[in-house]
C-alpha cells in the first residue's frame, strides 16, 4: 500500500487511500510508511485498534489488508497481500474496485434511463418496476430501504419538482 499515491492515479475529489497503523513502532516507524516514492496518503495511528477494528472487523485481522469504502462510508471491498508490497495484479484489481466506486458515485441518484436528468421518463420507469414489469434498478431506491415502491416514486417526484 505504501507506493500507492493519491497523485494522478484517480480523482482525489472521488477516492482518497488513507492508511491505517495500530502504532506499535510509534512515530518513527511513520517515516518509511509515507512521503517517500510518491506515497502521499494521509495516515492513522491507531494505538487503541478501534479504528483497525471498524475497517477490518477485528482488531486481530491480519495487518496488510485494504478496505475501500463506498461513497456512504461503508466497507465494499476488501484485499488482503502478503508481502512487502502489492503486485502487479492486486494494484490493478485495487485500481479496478477504486474505478466501479467513483463510476457508482457518479451516478445521479433515480436517473433511471442514464441520461443524466431527473425527468418523467424516470418516473415512468420507476412505476414500471415498483409494479414488476421492469427489472429492479436500486438506483430507484430513493430512501435507500432496499425495495422500490411508493415512496420513492414520491421522492423521485419531488427530486424532480426541486431541480
Amino acid at each position: 500500500m505504501c507506493e500507492l499515491s493519491n497523485s494522478n492515479t484517480w480523482d482525489t475529489d472521488k477516492a482518497v487511500l488513507i492508511g491505517n497503523g495500530i502504532g506499535i513502532g510509534g512515530d518513527a516507524s511513520l517515516g518509511g510508511m509515507i512521503n517517500q516514492n510518491g506515497a502521499n496518503a494521509p495516515w492513522v495511528q491507531d494505538a487503541s485498534l478501534s479504528v483497525w477494528e471498524a475497517f477490518l472487523g477485528d482488531s486481530n485481522a491480519p495487518r496488510k489488508q485494504i478496505v475501500l469504502l463506498d461513497q456512504d462510508l461503508m466497507p465494499r471491498y476488501q484485499f488482503a497481500y502478503s508481502g512487502g508490497s502489492l503486485n502487479n495484479g492486486e494494484v490493478q484489481e485495487l485500481l479496478n474496485a477504486i474505478e466501479l466506486l467513483i463510476d457508482e458515485a457518479s451516478v445521479m441518484l433515480g436517473d433511471l434511463n442514464d441520461d443524466q436528468n431527473l425527468n418523467v421518463l424516470d418516473i415512468i420507469i420507476l412505476v414500471d418496476m415498483s409494479l414488476g414489469g421492469t427489472e429492479i434498478d436500486l438506483n430507484g431506491d430513493i430512501n435507500s430501504d432496499g425495495g422500490i415502491n411508493v415512496l420513492d416514486i414520491v421522492l423521485l417526484v419531488n427530486l424532480i419538482l426541486e431541480t
